[in-house]
């Protein structure tokens, strides 16, 4: 079986390889999981249904 290839525009890899190579804001832990965040909102709905993950802010 051929595995398909995806082709993108000029602009979504240059988007894509944006994201890929930015630091993420938070990054957020618990059990099994590691999440990456840009926002406290999102953090704060993370700790409600993980209440014992640990998170770490990066200021770069």
């Amino acid at each position: 079986m051929k595995k398909k290839e995806l082709k993108l525009s000029k602009k979504t890899t240059k988007i894509l390889n944006e994201i890929k190579s930015s630091t993420p804001k938070i990054v957020f832990h618990a059990k099994n999981i590691m999440v990456t965040l840009r926002s406290k909102e999102q953090l704060k709905q993370w700790l409600e249904k993980y209440p014992s993950g640990s998170y770490r802010i990066n200021n770069a």
